[in-house]
């Protein structure tokens, strides 16, 4: 699914701050259908703060590999 969504911002020339709206975008509605189905606040934050603290390392990890080639 996820290739789908790249094929298609890729298809509209999305710039990578576009890309990285639109992943915002889809985590806070996923938040959003959590909370609407009853997820308490509690353990909802902290799976988002587990979450959010494994995005950032792979984008670490991502900088620091430097330039590879295009998938």
């Amino acid at each position: 699914m996820m290739l789908d969504i790249d094929g298609v911002l890729t298809d509209h020339k999305a710039k990578p701050t576009d890309i990285l709206t639109v992943a915002q975008a889809l985590a806070v509605s996923v938040v959003g259908d959590l909370a609407n189905n009853g997820v308490e606040p509690e353990p909802l934050h902290r799976a988002i703060d587990n979450i959010i603290n494994q995005i950032r390392d792979a984008m670490h990890k991502r900088v620091d590999e430097g330039k590879l080639p295009d998938w």
